[in-house]
């Protein structure tokens, strides 16, 4: 044992608190929370043959640990939530960040509220829903409230700029107040009865609406009794296809949990109110080191982060710590006047639960199956290429400007046969200025990547050039200085126009043959033709336009930009006068980013902090706000 760890063993405190297990350099690799600290960690450093394979496979790398007392069992679970969300520990339940579900917005305070599918919370004082982890089940959803409540579905540019009411009001699926004389507290009330529908307060809404039909009616307001009218009409219909889970209200959430021997585990959600199942919603994390009850403690304390929770609970399994969990959600959400949770053994809320097992198994199956074909076709792309690795982590570099104005290279991951987002990377081009140099540009980004790779190891087992031979020899011209490193290194071309070919030997146009796309290899000749189909075309392509696509859409708004001029508005000190002086001076904006910072210095009337300022701006390449994974690789 670690004379650190066995040191520290002999402090711990039998107290409540949570504790981070640590590799050699710091990282942290696992944070769990424990009635008693003492007990529980000890409990990794026993008798190895008593632990799990998992816990195994955890204190195998532990080097260090460290402990934070609290003051009862539930301050640590809520200190473990946290520490989880911050640190991201690979052997913790990790749910997937927020911003890949979608939310749903509702923002009160405008004068004409809307429904609006957004990625991320923000706290702006709006109403949110969500998140919702399946966008389909989502779009179901939000169908079904458009057709019982006639809302704004126009943006608010297509809002302000309507000069008469669009389809959607010609078919009774919008009031037109861009338009037409509606009442705004009226409106905003059908959208707060929208989000009692999306909620699923459906009994209430029904009431509240036949209330209001009636007081409509009886004030001789018939326009808004008919309104009302329709609006109940349309939920009948919505709601008739439904089936009911039991006679009676239930309001709960029904919690499935299964898990395998593999690397996976699933959840599965189903969302009951007034007895109607509502959603149901399927999470799969990496299979954590926590099982059975911890398992679910870790799940739902991330899942109800930020999510409003319901009368009642059904889990799949009881479990000590219930009510610790309990008392640390009801902690986080003081508008809760209480929570049950149970573990039901017969009847419907058994079926129910039975039911949310079954969903997740087989979502926790699909994925599998997904990851094993994933795996084949890997193998596949391996064989046929002659690989030398397991194309595990597969990146691509691509170059994307006009006339050299704004040259952007972006260099995309895939790992497993999936886009992992979060590596993907803008790059700077600092060597390469004025007229358009593909070669250079390569050149210059793949030494950098690799320049990366040789101090932070994050190495990809095949790194995929787009472009041909040229391209290639580029590439190939970097690595020269790093034969340290061991990866392989290919170039994709796409197709290209073989012959164009006509009746009696004439060229007729729109008639041609085209080439298969092409995979060069390093010190060889004639490239290997992928044939479309099959697996190792599907692989490539896919990695090639995914570079495409984030190098493109990058560069396309760093171009407007360029174009429309808003650099020169940003730059302090430069007015009106000096912009048109500037502009005339160099014949434009890629005249002016062709200009040397010398050439700037000389313009009378420019100081040399603006034209610092000007000459940087011209030559930055900025991050896309709109894309999660864009990033600037500086060095």
């Amino acid at each position: 044992m670690n004379p650190v760890i066995k040191e520290k063993l002999s402090r711990l405190p039998r107290e409540p608190g949570t504790y981070l297990m640590k590799d050699a350099k710091g990282v942290i690799l696992y944070v769990g929370k424990a009635k008693s600290l003492k007990s529980r960690v000890s409990s990794y450093f026993g008798a190895e043959s008593k632990l799990a394979w998992k816990t195994r496979a955890l204190v195998q790398e532990v080097y260090d640990f460290e402990v934070m007392i609290t003051q009862t069992a539930v301050e640590a679970l809520l200190l473990e939530r946290t520490l989880i969300k911050h640190h991201q520990p690979r052997f913790n339940i990790l749910l997937r960040d927020d911003k890949e579900y979608p939310f749903l917005r509702i923002d009160f305070n405008e004068r004409w509220p809307r429904i609006e599918k957004v990625r991320r919370r923000k706290e702006d004082g709006a109403t949110y829903l969500g998140p919702f982890g399946s966008a389909g089940q989502l779009k179901i959803l939000l169908d079904a409230t458009y057709r019982i409540f006639p809302l704004i579905r126009c943006s608010r540019h297509e809002f302000e700029a309507a000069k008469r009411p669009c389809n959607y009001y010609h078919m009774r699926m919008c009031l037109a107040p861009c338009n037409k004389p509606v009442s705004e507290s009226e409106y905003s009330e059908m959208v707060r009865h929208a989000v009692d529908f999306l909620r699923g307060r459906n009994k209430q809404l029904v009431r509240d609406l036949k209330d209001k039909m009636v007081t409509a009616a009886e004030n001789e307001n018939f326009e808004l009794a008919a309104l009302l009218r329709d609006q109940l009409k349309a939920f009948e219909q919505v709601t008739e296809k439904q089936s009911v889970v039991i006679d009676g209200a239930i309001d709960a959430d029904v919690i499935g949990y299964v898990t395998t021997e593999t690397t996976r585990a699933a959840f599965s959600v189903m969302t009951v109110r007034d007895g109607y199942l509502v959603t149901n919603d399927a999470f799969i994390v990496a299979s954590p080191v926590a099982e059975g009850g911890e398992a679910i403690t870790e799940f739902l304390l991330q899942y109800y982060d930020g999510r409003s929770i319901p009368p009642e609970i059904y889990l799949p399994l009881s479990f000590d710590g219930e009510d610790e969990l309990r008392l640390a959600l009801l902690a986080e959400h003081p508008d809760a006047s209480k929570l049950q949770m149970k573990s039901p053994e017969r009847g419907v809320r058994h079926d129910l639960v039975e039911m949310a097992n079954k969903n997740a198994a087989y979502r926790l199956d699909e994925i599998i199956r997904s990851g094993e074909r994933r795996s084949a076709e890997l193998e596949v792309l391996r064989d046929k290429l002659k690989l030398s690795k397991f194309p595990q982590r597969i990146e691509c570099i691509d170059i994307s400007n006009t006339q050299g104005v704004g040259i952007v290279a972006s260099n995309i991951c895939f790992i497993g046969g999936k886009p992992a987002k979060e590596l993907y990377r803008h790059y700077r081009i600092q060597e390469v200025q004025g007229a358009p140099d593909d070669f250079g540009s390569i050149r210059e980004v793949v030494y950098r990547r690799l320049e990366r790779a040789r101090r932070d190891g994050d190495l990809p087992d095949l790194l995929v050039i787009d472009g041909g031979k040229g391209q290639l020899s580029a590439a190939l011209d970097a690595c020269q200085n790093f034969a340290d490193l061991k990866f392989d290194l290919v170039s994709l071309a796409k197709s290209r126009i073989e012959r164009e070919m006509g009746t009696r030997g004439f060229i007729a146009r729109g008639v041609a043959e085209r080439s298969f796309e092409r995979i060069f290899f390093p010190h060889q000749e004639l490239p290997l033709p992928l044939a479309p189909g099959t697996p190792e075309y599907r692989l490539m392509t896919q990695v090639r336009d995914e570079a495409h696509r984030f190098a493109i859409t990058h560069h396309r708004k760093l171009r407007s930009k360029i174009s429309h001029g808003s650099i020169l508005t940003d730059i302090p000190g430069i007015g009106p006068t000096l912009r048109k002086k500037l502009i005339e001076t160099f014949g434009g904006l890629v005249g002016l980013r062709r200009a040397s910072l010398d050439q700037l210095k000389a313009i009378k009337g420019l100081r040399e902090s603006a034209a610092v300022a000007l000459h940087a701006s011209l030559h930055a390449v900025e991050l896309d706000p709109d894309d999660a994974a864009a990033n600037v690789d500086k060095t």
